[in-house]
């Protein structure tokens, strides 16, 4: 599950820089026309280009992005934070648009900038550690991923920092959880158990909701229903998912994995008529008091969003952590967008990159503001 996120909460030193509408937009237009310093530049850049995705200019705010960074790398030196933040958003935009090559280097441009340039135990080098890892998940090349996931665990642990080497361990396990290899999640789960760290209360409370993902996955419902209340979530919490139906692949994408499965040729070759269009849909639910969620509609979304039914019914079964208490209100309402698309590729017979091949869905919480630009370095 990628961790990128694309919503960003905006701090800084001059009051009120992030505006909506009209201001922002002439905000933008400033920075570009006569300069602004890189702080100010990433912060209105990406507040500039949050508009243009949810409403679904997928295109426009990737270039929005890709500007911002022509415009800001050389400062990474002076402003490593703010230009890693535009990096990691022009990532996330390129990844939902299907620009998997420019999703790869911005990926990179975000972790050199933050490596190079801060120390090594700053809080947004250590946040930055399992980045690539994460991008080889979106990818869908997990031996990658868990190549990089245990390089981060070797290093941490050289280093004797306990905390990061534990959850490099735990996103082996997730990783374990997802091929279906619940022996190896389980023996991974074991170790990280056993470590010195594993008593730190925060680390703790991790654990205890990755074993309920791994138990959550051979239970039926009224034991998912155990499992929840047994863990309980702190109140002032987001609520963490613990079990999901799984995505319907498309009919394209499973003939292509079929095919691979036994050497075949390619059902769907990329063509040079190819110019699949974006479809996209926001999904908004209440995640209720024990776990379980209420109310899913489709909020809106590209000219057709009949296709997403299926992803209202996929929502409506998720569960998620509960809050404890007696008063817990509605709970806590989310949104989530949904984005359908291809991948850009040169198809055969063409020199034009186009977005085409079965479609693949990226999801992104759009009510997660959890990576923040600050104003110092």
């Amino acid at each position: 599950m990628i961790a990128l996120l694309f919503v960003l909460t905006m701090q800084a030193a001059t009051p009120d820089i992030v505006v909506s509408g009209k201001r922002l937009a002439e905000a933008y237009e400033a920075c570009v026309e006569q300069g602004c310093p890189p702080l100010r530049d990433a912060q209105v850049s990406i507040a500039f280009a949050e508009q243009q995705f949810r409403q679904g200019a997928y295109q426009k705010a990737r270039y929005t992005l890709a500007a911002a960074v022509a415009r800001n790398k050389d400062n990474a030196a002076v402003a490593p934070k703010p230009v890693a933040a535009l990096y990691e958003a022009y990532a996330t935009v390129s990844l939902h648009d299907g620009e998997m090559d420019v999703f790869k280097k911005a990926v990179g441009g975000q972790v050199r900038t933050l490596r190079d340039n801060l120390p090594p135990n700053d809080p947004a080098v250590t946040a930055a550690a399992f980045a690539t890892g994460d991008m080889w998940v979106s990818l869908g090349n997990g031996r990658a991923a868990e190549s990089s996931y245990r390089a981060v665990e070797r290093q941490a642990l050289a280093s004797g920092d306990a905390t990061l080497a534990m959850l490099a361990t735990l996103r082996r396990v997730g990783l374990a959880n997802a091929r279906r290899d619940p022996a190896g999640a389980t023996r991974l789960l074991a170790e990280a158990e056993a470590r010195p760290a594993a008593a730190d209360p925060a680390l703790r409370s991790v654990l205890q909701v990755v074993r309920l993902r791994l138990a959550a996955k051979r239970a039926d419902d009224a034991a998912v229903d155990r499992l929840v209340r047994d863990i309980g979530h702190e109140t002032s919490a987001r609520p963490i998912l613990i079990w999901s139906p799984p995505y319907e692949p498309t009919a394209q994408a499973s003939a292509r994995e079929e095919a691979a499965k036994f050497g075949s040729v390619d059902p769907v070759p990329a063509r040079s008529s190819d110019l699949d269009p974006m479809q996209w849909v926001d999904i908004g639910f209440w995640i209720k008091p024990d776990g379980k969620t209420d109310d899913a509609e489709i909020l809106r979304g590209s000219r057709s969003t009949g296709w997403a039914n299926y992803l209202v019914k996929q929502v409506s079964e998720r569960r998620y952590t509960g809050s404890p208490g007696p008063d817990r209100g509605n709970g806590v309402y989310r949104i989530e967008r949904f984005s359908l698309r291809g991948t850009y590729q040169v198809p055969v017979g063409s020199l034009i990159s186009r977005r085409g091949g079965p479609a693949a869905l990226q999801v992104l919480d759009l009510t997660a503001p959890e990576t923040r630009v600050t104003a110092s370095r």
